[in-house]
């Protein structure tokens, strides 16, 4: 041992000094997951879907009114059907129509009079209505805008929609934990035993591996034995028809797809969830002498934008640490939910050694039906 110089002072001799240590670890990592939280939690899905059974597929059936909207196929006639009045004409699907339906085609109308389903053969009235005869090409697009029978005219029969199925995979989520015989026998600083801790922090930390999932899996998989079974996330069942760029994002951008999930059949309210730093350009462009007026004496100025109003349906949004800044989901929520199919577990696993071993699983998957009742935004910026 060293002999030291006088005076004695709390920098001569550290060793037998005690350490001032809070008997508390603070933690700052997210473990929120509100997109699980907004769709009702781990199995708000089952009642949502009327679920009965327990399988590593889950499946929904939907079914659509008949269409409104088709494709000519008219052939001999070049690229384009004349202006003159060709009444034989050819569409995609014979099996939407039926006599007495009244077709828009560009800006003209036509009365049919007959349907051949098998060939998609039909013999039309040209320029109905007040509309003039007008060339058109030879695979545009109809809607159907009414119908308009013959007085005592026998029934015609009409195709039907069929029922439709879709399915999503169960997930399974897992973790060790592992504590040796002499942690687990030790004093430790804010937390008595070791093993409840890890195992407290277990959960919060598969919740936010669930919450990406959702956000980044594009399409899900059957898995094998040699591979894993996973689900497909909000972009595997949120219609292609309904993204829309959110490049340079603004208010129009927003209203559009909203009104894409509000064309497609949608309507009410939705919930966009957005990551913190898309929140910031949304709040920015409502926050602004366009919208908002302050009396001269505030002295508190802003908005916190969490519900917005549109022709189409109300916005509320989310806000997400999760959700990539480059997507904003525009949901609707009754039409989305988690399934699980085996809660979370605490098993104890065998051990081989000095130390205590146990896993926590849970298996789950989302549920999304109703496609076109949401929509998506991408490729979101500011600028």
């Amino acid at each position: 041992m060293a002999n030291l110089a006088s005076p004695y002072s709390t920098y001569s001799d550290s060793t037998p000094q005690k350490r001032i240590v809070e008997d508390y670890i603070a933690m700052l990592d997210p473990s929120d997951a509100p997109l699980i939280d907004l769709i009702g939690g781990l199995d708000g899905g089952s009642s949502k879907f009327q679920f009965t059974g327990k399988g590593k597929v889950v499946e929904w059936l939907e079914d659509t009114l008949a269409p409104l909207s088709g494709a000519m196929s008219v052939t001999g006639n070049g690229s384009t059907v004349a202006s003159t009045s060709v009444t034989a004409l050819t569409v995609a699907d014979g099996n939407m129509l039926q006599p007495g339906h009244i077709l828009l085609v560009g800006a003209e109308l036509m009365w049919v009079s007959e349907v051949t389903p098998s060939s998609g053969a039909i013999t039309v009235t040209r320029a109905i209505a007040g509309t003039s005869v007008a060339s058109f090409a030879s695979n545009a697009t109809f809607s159907v805008v009414g119908m308009a029978r013959l007085e005592g005219d026998e029934s015609d029969s009409i195709g039907y929609t069929d029922v439709t199925g879709n399915s999503n995979y169960t997930q399974i989520f897992h973790k060790e934990l592992k504590i040796t015989g002499s942690e687990m026998a030790i004093d430790n600083y804010g937390f008595s035993d070791p093993y409840q801790y890890q195992a407290a922090k277990s959960i919060p930390e598969m919740m936010r591996l669930i919450e990406r999932a959702l956000f980044y899996q594009k399409a899900g998989s059957a898995g094998s034995a040699t591979a894993p079974r996973y689900m497909g996330g909000l972009q595997a069942f949120i219609s292609t028809d309904n993204y829309a760029s959110g490049a340079t994002l603004s208010v129009a951008k927003i209203e559009d797809a909203v009104e894409l999930a509000y064309n497609a059949g949608g309507g009410g309210d939705y919930v966009a969830v957005v990551a913190p730093s898309t929140y910031q350009v949304v709040k920015n462009l409502y926050d602004s002498s366009a919208f908002v007026r302050y009396a001269p004496e505030q002295s508190t100025f802003g908005t916190l934008v969490d519900k917005i109003i549109t022709p189409f349906g109300n916005v509320t949004f989310v806000i997400d640490r999760w959700c990539p800044s480059t997507l904003i989901p525009i949901l609707k929520t009754e039409n989305v939910g988690m399934v699980t199919l085996r809660p979370w577990q605490v098993e104890d696993l065998a051990k081989s050694g000095d130390y205590e071993k146990t896993q926590l699983v849970g298996e789950f998957t989302l549920a999304m039906r109703l496609a076109k009742s949401h929509a998506l935004l991408t490729a979101v910026s500011a600028s």
